[in-house]
């Protein structure tokens, strides 16, 4: 009788386990000591910390074209107006399939900045500089082992 009871509440457990929502956010890519935080683009993220929730608007050159709209989300803690507590992030880009979102609904406390024509603009967001635009971390891989690929190539070619 014990173990039927034992596996109805396990079971029950799994059941519950199963029917909460999961994060499909990825963890953002930051330092251990949250100064510096990398926020490729149309990639939702969950931050490893809480910050203010509020939209950063990314201008182009003309300082009036919106191209990338940086969004911390009020996950957290909603103060109405899109402010608020939140550790979830997304950077809306105008380049990609990803429409921006509605000027209605930016937040109240919204920053307008110039974008890099790099394409990786810094944001400081009280003491944690976002690079906007970065590279996602498998790209990155992807770069640095195509150029060990060159650097092996390169060293045969001067070899023979």
């Amino acid at each position: 009788m014990k173990n039927l009871i034992g596996s109805g509440v396990l079971c029950l457990a799994g059941l519950v386990l199963l029917a909460m929502p999961s994060r499909a956010a990825q963890m953002a890519d930051c330092a251990s000591d949250f100064s510096i935080c990398f926020i490729p683009e149309n990639v939702l993220f969950q931050l490893p910390f809480t910050a203010i929730s509020g939209d950063v608007i990314l201008l182009e050159a003309d300082n009036v074209t919106v191209s990338d709209v940086f969004r911390i989300f009020n996950n957290i803690a909603d103060t109405t107006g899109g402010t608020g507590l939140g550790d979830l992030v997304f950077l809306f880009s105008s380049d990609d399939s990803t429409p921006l979102p509605d000027p209605s609904t930016f937040s109240v406390n919204a920053v307008s900045i110039n974008e890099d024509p790099s394409g990786f603009t810094r944001f400081d967001g009280n003491g944690t500089i976002y690079v906007l635009g970065a590279p996602e971390p498998v790209s990155l891989g992807f770069v640095g082992l195509g150029l060990l690929g060159m650097a092996v190539l390169g060293r045969r070619r001067r070899k023979s």
